[in-house]
């Protein structure tokens, strides 16, 4: 069957309202709000307006309302180029709505509320939808899981890139579905009970799953392939943080980009590490939120000034011939 999209994401939509202060307040005190704004946000819907920013065939698909929230994440995946004609009407649904309160290091506290939002059952997807996309991005923040979905996603022999944040029996099961597993330090360590994110990675990676990555921030991440017990650490890229909101989602859909484009994994990792710096950047301190979602030629900038040894031979090469392909699309 023709694939029409790289990426095809089912999950969490939010937005999300920010207020940036001077510095993390403590409990019981008065802060003055340096600036207020309202972003797209949500780790799969994140992910995919990473994908269609860099230029990959990108769709996304959930129950959303008419209110003013679902309105508002239809227009910003729009504008990302993502596909957004399997988003499926339901009146009663809505995104998640973030409060997000973020200081000038960076650091980052969110208040969500998740009583709209509608998850997907297997029945809202039909086999053709499945078997249009390359590979299929899930994510797990909170409950019910989306085992049934991936069982349903197995089943067809479409790959999936599994962005699980959770703490629950449901998000292992679901860890357990995934052919590319790529969690934040706090879950494997959580998962593995393991402090070190090189043991927890090779906790993780203790099944027949294909590939096993493990974020760690500016600790770069921690990496496997189902064909290879040793545990590979990838450094992240030096850049100046101006805001880290959203930057593990990033790197998830990059990762899922370059997997579903056939790069190698060493390649994978690293042109999503360099999406995510790119992320924190801010493009020098003038963009937040989605605006600041990387190019194809962002991430070839941040390449090309970074030392040889910190990419494979032929990473270069391949991200160009990757642009050229969108070009021709």
């Amino acid at each position: 069957m023709n694939k029409l999209y790289d990426v095809l994401a089912i999950g969490v939509a939010a937005v999300d309202d920010l207020l940036y202060v001077s510095s993390y307040p403590s409990a019981n005190v008065k802060v003055p709000v340096m600036a207020r704004e309202r972003h797209g946000g949500g780790p799969a819907c994140t992910a995919v307006a990473t994908v269609g920013t860099l230029g990959g065939r990108s769709a996304y698909c959930a129950r959303l309302g008419e209110d003013d929230l679902s309105s508002y994440i239809r227009s910003r995946l729009q504008q990302c180029h993502v596909d957004t004609t399997h988003i499926m009407l339901d009146p009663g649904a809505a995104p998640f709505h973030s409060s997000i309160v973020v200081d000038l290091h960076g650091n980052r506290n969110v208040f969500y509320d998740a009583s709209m939002f509608r998850p997907l059952t297997p029945d809202n997807l039909t086999e053709s939808l499945i078997l249009s996309a390359k590979l299929i991005l899930l994510d797990h923040v909170a409950e019910p899981s989306l085992t049934e979905i991936a069982e349903k996603i197995r089943a067809l022999g479409v790959p999936i890139v599994g962005d699980i944040e959770g703490r629950s029996e449901p998000a292992l099961r679901l860890a357990e579905r995934v052919d590319h597993l790529v969690v934040p330090y706090d879950f494997a360590r959580w998962a593995s009970n393991l402090t070190n994110p090189r043991d927890a990675c090779a906790d993780l990676a203790q099944t027949r799953r294909t590939t096993t990555v493990v974020t760690a921030g500016s600790d770069g991440c921690y990496y496997t392939s189902g064909v290879d017990n040793s545990i590979i650490h990838a450094p992240a890229f030096r850049v100046e943080t101006f805001d880290t909101n959203g930057c593990g989602d990033t790197f998830h859909g990059a990762f899922a980009l370059a997997i579903a484009r056939d790069f190698p994994l060493r390649d994978a990792v690293t042109f999503a590490s360099a999406a995510a710096a790119v992320k924190a950047s801010g493009n020098s301190g003038a963009q937040r939120g989605w605006d600041a979602l990387p190019t194809l030629d962002d991430i070839l900038v941040l390449l090309r000034s970074s030392p040889n040894e910190h990419y494979a031979p032929g990473l270069l090469e391949r991200i160009v011939n990757l642009h050229k392909g969108f070009i021709l699309a």
